[in-house]
């Protein structure tokens, strides 16, 4: 038997069915870029769903549904993150989930010793695949801040791989 299908509502208006399966099948790809960005498995999936329930409470169309959903989920986790650390001790920080990929485990730790602009706005551009501009407008920056960063992040990503 198929699932019913979920669709938004809010007060009697409906998110549409398009940018609900939209969302929906960007949910992997948001994960993925939150695990990039050093989110643990649990915390990128809270935070995912967290930005689905808030889609929930949308009323309008939403252009770039990938780009969104990673923008709310990403800040919903960056809370988590400072709420975390006002409640944990220090003894109990632990690096966040790499993957079973040596490949992979070496990329998840080059990328997190980028700083955390620089780690966004490279997740967004390469897992994601949002433009320049759309990056930008997503982040509240200039286009040229993003091709900035990205060359930055880009040229350390590649020297650091390439040592290893």
């Amino acid at each position: 038997m198929e699932p019913p299908r979920l669709l938004g509502c809010r007060d009697g208006v409906r998110l549409e069915d398009a940018d609900w399966l939209a969302l929906e099948e960007a949910y992997p790809r948001v994960y993925r870029a939150l695990l990039a960005s050093g989110a643990t498995p649990d915390a990128a999936a809270d935070a995912v769903q967290d930005a689905f329930e808030q889609a929930l409470r949308r009323d309008h169309h939403v252009d770039r549904p990938e780009g969104w959903l990673f923008i709310v989920a990403i800040r919903r986790w960056r809370r988590s993150m400072f709420r975390a650390r006002l409640f944990r001790p220090l003894s109990a920080v632990r690096p966040a989930y790499a993957g079973p990929d040596p490949l992979g485990v070496v990329l998840a730790e080059e990328l997190a010793r980028l700083t955390r602009r620089e780690r966004e706005i490279i997740v967004a551009r390469y897992v994601l695949g949002l433009s320049q501009s759309e990056t930008a407008k997503a982040f509240g920056i200039t286009t040229g801040t993003v091709g900035t960063t990205t060359s930055r992040a880009s040229r350390k990503l590649r020297a650091r791989l390439a040592d290893k």
